[in-house]
């Protein structure tokens, strides 16, 4: 389970006598093993900047962050050790790949680090994790350039689940492509979660694309947790005005 206790996250401003930006404001909520979990906002809510503090790669200004009841960020040591349970894929697949790196090295990484696999076995994992979120195996040898929007997503997944991270976050992971290729990512995210039972926390501006993929809902706006509520298909669970926006602006209310 992931616990965040009063966290917060703000930015010093270089002008002297500026207040801080406030990315985030204190926040305290808990998403448990298994769960399905969508974070609601638009451009500049602070929820990128939250799933960043969860996956260990921004620095709270307060509060804490435990896994299974221990602090992630006591010390380097614990970050470094957290990366391997939450990973992060990023809205941009293609920047987030070595465009010098063969997708297959690219997926073996994780194996390598933090697994010491040797070459053959690792390469054994790579074509296993391929299959898993359906790549072909003649991919192994192709660089990102080579492949398309959606199998640069794939590839991202598959290198995110060589960890065996008990937690993924999708950072607007379907921005940008077209309809058909949004429903086929989002159905392929789920049957995966399903499959191997890891934390879902899925971040997007589109309340249509949450109510999809989430059992629970958070909505943030301006920096500041407007809402969660359990979703099981019914939309006057939302009490929140801004809830509402953003419902009917998906054409769900």
């Amino acid at each position: 389970m992931i616990e965040l206790n009063d966290v917060c996250c703000r930015f010093r401003k270089r002008k002297f006598g500026d207040k801080d930006f406030v990315a985030v404001a204190p926040v305290s909520l808990s998403f448990q093993d298994g769960g399905r979990y969508a974070i609601v906002g638009e451009s500049g809510s602070g929820k990128t900047t939250l799933a960043r503090m969860i996956a260990g790669l921004q620095f709270p200004s307060g509060g804490n962050i435990l896994v299974d009841g221990h602090g992630i960020y006591k010390n380097r040591k614990t970050v470094r050790g957290h990366y391997k349970s939450v990973q992060l894929i990023q809205q941009n697949s293609a920047s987030a790949l070595d465009p010098k790196m063969t997708v297959g090295k690219s997926v073996e990484e994780p194996l390598r680090c933090f697994f010491h696999m040797e070459k053959q076995e690792r390469k054994k994992k790579c074509l296993e994790l391929f299959s898993l979120c359906n790549l072909p195996a003649s991919y192994y040898a192709r660089l990102p350039s080579e492949l398309s929007g959606g199998e640069q997503k794939r590839v991202a997944i598959a290198r995110a689940l060589a960890a065996e991270p008990k937690c993924l976050i999708f950072d607007e992971a379907t921005n940008g492509f077209d309809l058909p290729l949004r429903k086929k990512i989002i159905e392929e995210i789920i049957v995966l979660q399903k499959q191997l039972g890891f934390t879902l926390i899925f971040i997007t501006h589109d309340m249509e694309l949450a109510v999809v993929i989430a059992d629970e809902i958070l909505v943030m706006k301006e920096s500041v947790l407007m809402e969660q509520v359990a979703f099981t298909g019914d939309t006057t669970v939302f009490s929140n005005e801004y809830s509402k926006i953003l419902l009917r602006a998906s054409g769900l209310l």
